[in-house]
């Protein structure tokens, strides 16, 4: 079930955990590398779940929550394999958020019709502070964000966590350069959970990623067709 807490209820029950780890690896599409993945990880942490997705025929994402941390010479281990395309790991991440259980939230956007829209903004709220919260630990971890990264993976990386977190089925042309309309990231979503609600929880979320990433306020217009949304974010 979701339970949801105040702020410093959510950071006490946190800091009452043992140490986890939340690793996500963006891969190519191939035969065999999540067994090579878990190879190296078994030899420092025991796997508590793995989420598989496949946003395309060429790429698949994979997100694993860990028993404990990984040291750095075992992120060099993964990056050495043939295939990997990026790495982000933290032992700060919020293991409630990634827990969110789709069918929650859609129970809550069932009754969004019978609430004269309370529910919605309530939606939207939660997913504004998760965006917040999510992107705010991938900037502030030092655990794990390599050297060389730049805001552009970053934000690419934060956007996916809607796909590992089951609330979108793909995300696809994400594209953080200005364009010639005004818009600063672009992107097309593939079956979001909540799209025939409005989106409320998707908008909030990408909304709450970008004040974090992109350090402004912005606007987020959405144009759906059938089961993809594309999406357009603008600075106010």
């Amino acid at each position: 079930m979701l339970v949801l807490l105040p702020e410093s209820g959510l950071k006490s029950l946190m800091l009452t955990k043992s140490l986890m780890t939340l690793l996500v690896i963006k891969t190519a599409n191939r035969r065999g590398i999540l067994y090579e993945i878990t190879g190296i990880i078994k030899d420092y942490a025991s796997i508590e779940w793995i989420f598989v997705s496949i946003p395309s025929e060429i790429e698949r994402i994979i997100a694993m929550r860990l028993s404990d941390s990984l040291p750095i010479n075992a992120l060099n281990k993964l990056r050495s394999i043939d295939g990997i395309h990026d790495i982000w790991a933290s032992h700060e991440a919020p293991m409630e958020l990634v827990g969110f259980d789709k069918e929650i939230l859609t129970s809550i956007l069932m009754r969004m019709m019978q609430s004269n829209g309370e529910v919605n903004a309530f939606l939207m709220k939660l997913g504004y502070e998760m965006g917040l919260s999510m992107a705010s630990i991938m900037m502030r971890t030092k655990y794990e964000i390599p050297a060389n990264s730049t805001m552009d993976k970053v934000l690419e990386t934060a956007i996916n966590m809607l796909v590992i977190m089951n609330l979108a089925k793909g995300v696809e042309n994400i594209n953080p350069n200005p364009d010639e309309n005004g818009n600063l990231v672009s992107m097309s979503l593939v079956e979001p959970f909540d799209l025939d609600a409005g989106l409320p929880f998707t908008r909030g979320y990408l909304l709450g990623v970008a004040k974090v990433l992109l350090r402004r306020d912005c606007s987020l217009d959405a144009i759906i067709n059938k089961t993809r949304v594309n999406i357009y974010i603008r600075g106010k």
